[in-house]
């Protein structure tokens, strides 16, 4: 016959509420998801600001890996730990960390444009430009209203997504590039800001410059970058700063190229600091500017292999770099990879299993329970 359980509650129950968010920030991810279904004492204390904001501070960086299939199957998102010690290194794949898209969100070939505190921006290209911001870790996902002044004629779309300390505010930046009438010379590039929480895009009136090619803006020091050009003048590409805090927006040189007759180029992030990689039909360079902010700072960090292969041609981004000094790459939206400069060794991991018609994309995320309803004026979604 069942018989009620006598046991007391662990003493664990009884400890102060700040001592207990201090024990749980301390946790695997999926560990402190699992604890918020012991108690409601617990989630109500893993749902407090206190502990949120206690665990980014300690949320250890990782990754996040976006799987498009190639086969109209639904996106996923894989979440990698990233273990770095002096002598070895690995990315951990729990599976249990896999999100599938395809629940609630619209279909279409959706792109990863950023990621800060947790947050990712996702653009869906296909859909009406619909823009998402999510929290894979609670779940939650926000769809932006449409940026009705880009809707027609444009030809380059691409984003960058920030965020301002001072003031707590997260944004969101869009630039459209195209023939927005029908004059002789039309072709201009615009741009629009979207602060969380305020439901509605804002215009700059005028953006004195073109961009390169699609891609995301890096985050560095409180500034989104992009590579861009002069609309007088392409022979040279610039990088384009956005001052998030203040909205102003700055062309300054870029890193020296390398003057091969095929380059990839590309803004990506290392050890804090903005750095340019450079993909000639000779070698691949990576230039750090070692002084945010001066151009003169650009310094031939590493000089990583000898790319006269042309399977090795194409556009590689640094995520991270190993304290044995391995570089971890996504290259050509397809395949991560490192390159160890001690053995001159270039490795394909096989990690995250894709298939043969699938892309993916990866950067560097640090896992938050930041809660999207904190943004009191956006209708929030569960996927």
């Amino acid at each position: 016959m069942w018989k009620a359980c006598s046991c007391k509650p662990s003493p664990a129950m009884d400890l102060p509420a700040d001592i207990v968010a201090d024990i749980l920030s301390r946790l695997p991810i999926m560990t402190i998801v699992h604890c918020r279904c012991v108690c409601k004492r617990w989630r109500h204390i893993l749902s407090e600001t206190y502990f949120v904001n206690l665990h980014l501070l300690r949320s250890p960086e990782g990754l996040v890996v976006h799987e498009m299939s190639g086969l109209g199957e639904p996106d996923i998102f894989k979440l990698g730990e990233l273990d770095d010690q002096s002598d070895q290194h690995h990315i951990h794949h729990d599976p249990l960390m896999r999100f599938d898209l395809g629940l609630g969100f619209e279909r279409g070939e959706r792109c990863l444009q950023g990621s800060v505190n947790g947050l990712i921006c996702l653009w869906n290209c296909y859909r009406g430009d619909a823009t998402y911001i999510c929290n894979p870790i609670t779940r939650e996902y926000i769809k932006l209203p449409d940026h009705k002044y880009i809707k027609k004629s444009y030809f380059i779309v691409t984003y960058g997504f920030g965020f301002v300390e001072a003031s707590n505010q997260y944004k969101v930046i869009c630039f459209a590039e195209g023939n927005f009438s029908s004059a002789k010379g039309s072709y201009k590039s615009r741009c629009g800001i979207y602060t969380l929480g305020t439901n509605k895009w804002r215009s700059l009136t005028h953006v004195p410059f073109l961009l390169c090619f699609p891609q995301n803006g890096i985050l560095v020091s409180g500034n989104l970058h992009w590579l861009a050009y002069d609309e007088k003048d392409s022979t040279n590409d610039l990088v384009c700063t956005f001052d998030l805090e203040k909205e102003l927006l700055q062309l300054t040189a870029s890193a020296p190229q390398s003057g091969g007759i095929i380059a990839y180029r590309s803004l990506g992030k290392l050890q804090g600091c903005l750095c340019l990689c450079d993909n000639t039909d000779s070698k691949f360079v990576i230039w750090v500017m070692k002084n945010y902010g001066m151009k003169e700072s650009w310094i031939k960090e590493i000089i990583i292999f000898d790319a006269t292969a042309s399977c090795l041609r194409g556009i590689f981004r640094p995520l991270k770099v190993w304290k044995d000094e391995t570089t971890l790459m996504l290259f050509r939206d397809a395949y991560l990879c490192t390159y160890n400069p001690g053995n001159k060794i270039f490795q394909v991991l096989d990690i995250f299993q894709r298939g043969f018609f699938d892309t993916l994309d990866a950067m560097v995320y640090v896992p938050s329970f930041i809660t999207l309803k904190s943004f009191v004026s956006e209708k929030v979604s569960v996927f």
